[in-house]
């Protein structure tokens, strides 16, 4: 089979979890004190979600100045806007079940007999008089 120029990214993901397994048995093996560790981690887990929070108002405070939907503004909009949807869909098919349609020829409709009964007749003209020599 011939080899491709372009590295397969499968074999590369795979290269680096096994580098970056390798490094953490290799510094577990080392003994490093895993209090230290796991202090440190919960301190940057805090500072990560302060920071997020943080982050999230001062979103949000833009937001309004500018008068934009938040993300949770825009969600609500977008589940109303699909139940509305739902159900003018469903009004739709009632009413396609409940109305037929004509069939499509190129000729005209028939006319129904009551239309043609409303149309006004022309009114017979009245007999001529004959002229006397």
């Amino acid at each position: 089979m011939a080899r491709s120029f372009l590295p397969d990214p499968l074999e590369l993901l795979r290269q680096a979890v096994g580098r970056l397994d390798g490094r953490a048995n290799s510094s577990a093996g080392r003994g490093i004190e895993i209090d230290t560790v796991m202090k440190t981690l919960q301190q940057m887990s805090g500072l990560s979600l302060a920071l997020r929070q943080a982050v999230e108002l001062a979103m949000e405070g833009a937001y309004k100045r500018l008068k934009l939907p938040s993300a949770g503004e825009f969600a609500e909009m977008t589940a109303t806007l699909q139940r509305l949807e739902d159900k003018l869909d469903r009004l739709l098919a009632a009413q396609a079940v409940s109305t037929p349609r004509p069939a499509r020829t190129r000729k005209p409709a028939a006319e129904p007999a009551a239309v043609k009964a409303a149309k006004p007749r022309k009114a017979a003209a009245p007999p001529r008089r004959q002229r006397a020599p």
